[in-house]
């Protein structure tokens, strides 16, 4: 029998820490008999690669340029387009909002999360603004980054059960700058991809977690600054969407499309070998920024350049 390393007390009156943003109950506990008595069944999968389906997929992307209480984010119209024009360019339906205050946000999440995703690849959100350890900044007020796909996890959307949620986060992390190492050398390393495995006919039923198939992708590493150029937009969303424009035109408009996490490395590299701060600010100045990653994708995720959603 497994067990588990967190000690929980039924029965007892746990009293949890909310934060301003927690409005409504997240977890709730199976009461019925029915609930109690099922029997899940977990099991191995041969499928390695997500199903391709006939739309992209809804894409909401949220902007925020002015926020209560800090300095305006200058040049983020310029990310907003790019990503905007990007996104676009694989058939997602794209839906931008800017400055929305957290009970705008919630709502929104809330009502895009019960649409019907059964027929899209994945649902994509893109949110740009200012930020802090564990935190994004709505119009009004900070909101606990986990707020923007609790409602798209396993057990609150079904239709996006066994489907790639992804979330891009232009924002910063806390106040730590991140400086640069010189090195010497360079070793070429190349993979080949393994090739699809080819869908099995037979209906079985799967018992997967509720936060499986999720990919959150920061612009910056836990505890350190994002950086954005007031001209030309933040290095991040600036990389993002030339590694996907790029990609839109060559792998990814073949029918077996293009590795995520293969564009999403390529993302690491560009911010990681190609930036450093230029600012008046001399403790700011010639610093880094290294974007990351959390995945529990379970499978390889082909992107592809679908036909343009006109529902």
């Amino acid at each position: 029998m497994d067990d588990t390393d967190f000690s929980l007390n039924f029965g007892k009156n746990n009293k949890h820490k909310k934060d301003k943003a927690d409005a409504t109950k997240v977890v709730s506990t199976p009461t019925s008999e029915a609930d109690l008595s099922r029997i899940i069944i977990s099991r191995p999968t041969t499928e390695d690669t997500y199903e391709n389906c006939p739309r992209a997929g809804i894409a909401l992307i949220l902007n925020h340029k002015d926020v209560k209480g800090h300095k305006q984010r200058v040049g983020t119209e310029r990310d907003r387009d790019a990503i905007q024009k990007s996104l676009l360019g694989y058939g997602f339906d794209v839906r931008t909002y800017n400055d929305l205050t957290f009970a705008e946000i919630n709502d929104l999440l809330r009502e895009v999360a019960r649409e019907d995703h059964s027929q899209n690849d994945c649902f994509a959100l893109v949110v740009m603004s200012h930020g802090d350890e564990g935190k994004v900044y709505a119009k009004d007020m900070a909101y606990p980054v986990e707020r923007l796909w609790n409602p798209f996890l396993g057990d609150s959307c079904k239709t996006l059960v066994n489907k790639p949620k992804l979330f891009f986060i232009q924002a910063c992390r806390g106040d730590n700058v991140e400086r640069a190492v010189e090195y010497s050398g360079i070793v070429v390393m190349t993979r080949e991809l393994a090739p699809a495995a080819a869908p099995t006919a037979q209906p079985i039923t799967y018992a997967i977690p509720s936060t499986a198939d999720m990919l959150a992708f920061y612009s910056t590493f836990e505890r350190f600054y994002s950086f954005r150029n007031v001209e030309v937009g933040s290095w991040f969303i600036q990389s993002l969407c030339q590694v996907l424009d790029s990609a839109a035109s060559n792998e990814a408009s073949r029918p077996e499309g293009v590795d995520l996490l293969r564009l999403l490395t390529a993302v690491n590299r560009k911010v990681a070998y190609e930036y450093q701060s230029n600012t008046k600010n001399e403790a700011l100045n010639q610093m880094k920024e290294m974007p990351n990653f959390m995945s529990t994708l379970t499978k390889t995720f082909n992107l592809r350049v679908k036909p343009k959603n006109n529902n």
